[in-house]
């Protein structure tokens, strides 16, 4: 009976939480258009696929880079690996913010120190993108 317990308890205590986990994997996929404070509207274009973001400046059409990823939902932590395009094998450290089809992402551009919040700080290797889903 106290392991039914036990059982039970665990389950309702994770539940939530693996549900948390798989949205946020799922939601995240997808094509993003935004930029970094200060950029022209629609000047990056992410795509999210479930193992892999690529990046490209639709206005130009040029390659921003591609990699792979980690994404912890449960922390809103999302580390990124270079795997294209110049700084191939850097791994970059970031936090983001997913509500609806608004995505926030900080990271830092090297070193590994994770930024400590959602705000653009140029001068101290913290950058945020603003993006929105694409339709």
């Amino acid at each position: 009976m106290k392991t039914q317990l036990i059982v039970t308890s665990l389950l309702l205590v994770l539940g939530p939480w693996n549900t948390a986990r798989a949205d946020d994997r799922k939601s995240i996929l997808g094509t993003w258009i935004g930029g970094m404070p200060g950029e022209a509207p629609g000047s990056m274009e992410l795509t999210i696929t479930p193992t892999k973001i690529s990046g490209r400046n639709p206005r130009t059409g040029e390659s921003l880079g591609e990699g792979t990823y980690e994404l912890d939902p449960v922390n809103h932590t999302i580390d990124t690996n270079r795997i294209v395009k110049f700084g191939r094998g850097s791994k970059y450290l970031g936090r983001y913010a997913l509500e609806g089809n608004k995505l926030r992402w900080v990271s830092t551009s090297h070193g590994n120190k994770r930024p400590a919040d959602l705000a653009h700080r140029p001068e101290k290797d913290q950058f945020l993108m603003v993006l929105e889903r694409a339709h």
